[in-house]
């Protein structure tokens, strides 16, 4: 649709006149062209004022300003840019001091002394023996990777790696120069990245019907802490079972295993569940040797979700049984979360956020409900799980 037909067919469904179209035209023909065409999911040759049109024509028309306010007043759109820009910032801001905090304690220098050659030395084993581990799609360690100068055999994009590439990994560390001379080689820094999460439900959390710990790092942190079995090349051709884990990679005798988790984008209610989701989770498990720290770059601000609940014109359209899909609560994956008020999203997280490359679920559903049913509503920023 190009922009001539979707700004006369905006123009008619708003019921503008001439002048109230070219009052509002450019601003939102800028907000696309700036940000919101570049959004990932869009269908070839879609753009955002063509879907602008088509969303707000599924509102009833006493609903329609309100919709397109909130679109212009509140959404927020996080560009690849801008995420590519936080990714940087996760090495520069988060990373590195922590590598240079050890390097100064192992090198038994004060910490002021960064520039000392032999804090340097140190910084350099450090940042080699550093594991750092995708937990999803989004997390973006090939930007990382590329901006931090992390080696390719210490980036993993999952955490669930086959025993070749454990091996070759650990054996790609012990031949690197830069560990000439280090007593047991093994990683010794492992940071956890990730691209955004608004409730943390699904990296940790226990699930009372299954009586036990689900998401992703627990998933992980069992694999950190699990015993390996391994085989010669000799048992494994007779026949004899080899089973590796992510604690292959770590030295078995270290008295704890440090975690660095890290997020570009959260918020505070994210960290504060996944805090009490882990410190169950360690506790229950006896994992005593593991210590954590979570890391944000950038926090989201609670006035994002109140300054949507607290709307009432909004949440009048929001409340509307007809924006909803109705089995939205009854889906598995979203049920994880409140269902109470399914129209404020996953864990009714209320979130006017969309991310240049996926709506997340905690955003509102009316951004990101996709359907094929041509009765069922669709969203403005049509989502593919990521789950």
């Amino acid at each position: 649709m190009n922009s001539n037909l979707a700004s006369l067919l905006l123009s008619s469904v708003m019921d503008w006149d001439y002048v109230g179209l070219n009052s509002e035209r450019p601003e939102l023909e800028f907000m696309g062209s700036m940000k919101y065409d570049a959004y990932d999911r869009f269908m070839p040759g879609t753009r955002f004022m063509s879907s602008l049109v088509q969303w707000l024509n599924q509102f009833d028309e006493e609903d329609r300003e309100t919709a397109l306010n909130f679109v212009k007043k509140k959404l927020v759109f996080i560009s690849s840019t801008q995420m590519n820009y936080l990714v940087d910032l996760l090495y520069d801001s988060k990373i590195r001091p922590i590598l240079l905090k050890k390097a100064t304690e192992n090198a038994q220098m004060p910490s002021y002394m960064l520039c000392n050659q032999k804090v340097q030395k140190q910084f350099d084993i450090e940042k080699r023996s550093s594991l750092v581990v995708g937990l999803s799609d989004g997390a973006h360690t090939d930007i990382l990777r590329r901006s931090a100068g992390f080696s390719n055999e210490q980036v993993l994009t999952n955490y669930y790696p086959d025993e070749k590439k454990l091996k070759d990994m650990l054996l790609d560390l012990r031949e690197d120069k830069k560990l000439k001379g280090v007593e047991r080689t093994y990683f010794r820094n492992i940071f956890l990245i990730d691209d955004f999460t608004a409730s943390g439900k699904s990296f940790v959390r226990y699930d009372e019907n299954a009586k036990k710990f689900k998401g992703k790092l627990s998933k992980i942190i069992d694999q950190l802490c699990a015993k390996n079995i391994e085989r010669t090349d000799e048992e494994i051709a007779a026949g004899q079972k080899e089973e590796l884990h992510l604690s292959y990679l770590l030295d078995a005798n270290q008295p704890e295993i440090h975690i660095d988790i890290l997020f570009c984008m959260a918020t505070d209610k994210a960290v504060k569940n996944i805090s009490k989701g882990l410190d169950d989770f360690l506790d229950k498990q006896g994992y005593n040797k593991v210590k954590y720290h979570i890391h944000v770059v950038q926090k989201l601000d609670e006035s994002l979700s109140t300054d949507i609940t607290g709307d009432p014109e909004l949440m009048k359209v929001l409340e509307n049984p007809k924006y909803l899909h109705q089995n939205l609560k009854d889906d598995t994956a979203y049920k994880v979360g409140s269902v109470n008020k399914p129209y404020l999203g996953f864990d009714e997280c209320a979130l006017p956020v969309v991310l240049s490359h996926n709506t997340p679920n905690n955003s509102l559903p009316i951004l990101w409900q996709d359907t094929d049913n041509d009765q069922e509503f669709k969203g403005l920023f049509p989502r593919i799980s990521r789950h």
